[in-house]
């Protein structure tokens, strides 16, 4: 363990995407290499390597990920990050999963949280997956979103009027935890040695062999198939020779049918991301709303444009058609987050300004559906501008 220094997260991710999609190929020609056998022992001496737990950060090319469902997975891991957290059914069945591994077997639990692999899953989503990746792309823990996925996709791009033909949907797995090859890439793109200097090859490939030993020897983490691995979705514009991109957890999708909104969650997760899509294309993060004011202000105008634009889709007779309050319904558990941390730079909105949100778009939908026609992006756009200031207006008593 001497010579293996421990790991803190580092802005490395946005500068040198380029020479880190350099190395992939040769690190995927190697054979796995062959984990300890003595796993008792390295859970042992796992606790050594450290990695701070530090907010992600985000590539430069793309400042306006998506972090909602990463937020969510902090707060359960540690409540005090966060202000007002309500308990929701989401937030109890993640709790639940996660008392149960800590409970049965803490060691384990702390040494994967302590080696950040709750996020590489998500990094590697960022940095490496394509609809090109072989056998990636499967949805959910056994596939069985595939075709929902798919179709949903297909539906989406329709509705929309932009150039949606190059965004990739992809599969975030916590099942790559047991590659020690893919776990060690994302180590050493991702995060550097605490004293600043770069992870290397060796110490990757030992740090992603503690992963994925320890996960073998886990009872309650399914090999990776658990839903605090891969809790994330989130939409990121093409640059560093990777393409726009949809990566869809199977966490999400798995937590989501857990408590009751499989019919729902699929399509509103997706629609949501792909409104950030439209927002990369058509330039809105150039609206005033969006480069004006505080980081978390100028988050909150593209998030509830997001609500907004998933909202229209999904009552739109010509999108998802779904029952609104049905939609409504799953929206509010969606939204109830607790989200009231005004200063932070990825502040979503209140709970109630995000409904508000949705009800614009609802009432959009209803009113262009009478006209028979899908309305334009840009014309969804002008509209939420002008309503915007009501939305997000103080509404405490």
């Amino acid at each position: 363990m001497k010579g293996n220094p421990p790991m803190t997260r580092k802005v490395i991710i946005g500068v040198c995407v380029a020479a880190v999609l350099s190395t992939v190929s040769c690190q995927q020609d190697q054979p796995e290499p062959t984990a300890p056998a003595n796993s008792v022992e390295l859970a042992k001496k796992a606790a050594q390597p450290k990695v701070d737990r530090i907010h992600l950060k985000l590539p430069a090319r793309a400042r306006k990920i998506d972090q909602q469902f990463s937020k969510i997975s902090r707060r359960v891991i540690n409540p005090s990050d966060f202000e007002c957290p309500p308990s929701t059914p989401l937030i109890d069945y993640l709790l639940g999963t996660i008392n149960e591994a800590t409970t049965r077997e803490p060691d384990v639990f702390n040494t994967l949280i302590g080696l950040a692999a709750d996020i590489v899953p998500a990094l590697d989503a960022i940095l490496f997956e394509t609809e090109a990746t072989p056998g990636s792309q499967v949805f959910g823990y056994n596939g069985e979103y595939n075709r929902r996925e798919a179709k949903i996709e297909r539906d989406v791009k329709r509705f929309w009027d932009i150039n949606s033909g190059g965004i990739q949907l992809v599969a975030m797995k916590g099942t790559m935890l047991l590659d020690v090859n893919r776990v060690a890439r994302v180590y050493e793109a991702a995060f550097v040695n605490s004293d600043g200097t770069p992870i290397t090859h060796a110490q990757a490939l030992f740090f992603a062999n503690i992963v994925r030993t320890t996960l073998l020897q886990s009872v309650t983490m399914d090999r990776g198939n658990w839903p605090l691995f891969s809790f994330n979705a989130f939409a990121v514009p093409a640059g560093g020779g990777q393409p726009n991109k949809i990566a869809m957890g199977d966490g999400v999708l798995e937590s989501y049918k857990a408590i009751g909104f499989d019919d729902v969650a699929p399509a509103a997760v997706y629609a949501h991301e792909f409104g950030h899509h439209i927002q990369f294309q058509r330039g809105y993060f150039n609206d005033r709303f969006a480069t004006t004011g505080s980081e978390a202000e100028r988050t909150m105008y593209t998030e509830l444009m997001s609500d907004a634009f998933s909202a229209y889709y999904l009552t739109h007779k010509r999108g998802a058609a779904m029952n609104k309050h049905r939609v409504a319904q799953f929206l509010q558990v969606f939204f109830d987050i607790g989200d009231c941390a005004f200063d932070d730079p990825g502040h979503h909105g209140t709970p109630n300004q995000r409904m508000r949100a949705a009800n614009f778009g609802f009432s959009v939908a209803a009113q262009a559906q009478k006209q028979g026609h899908i309305l334009t992006a840009d014309q969804f756009h002008r509209l939420f501008v002008a309503a915007y200031p009501g939305l997000v207006a103080p509404d405490a008593t």
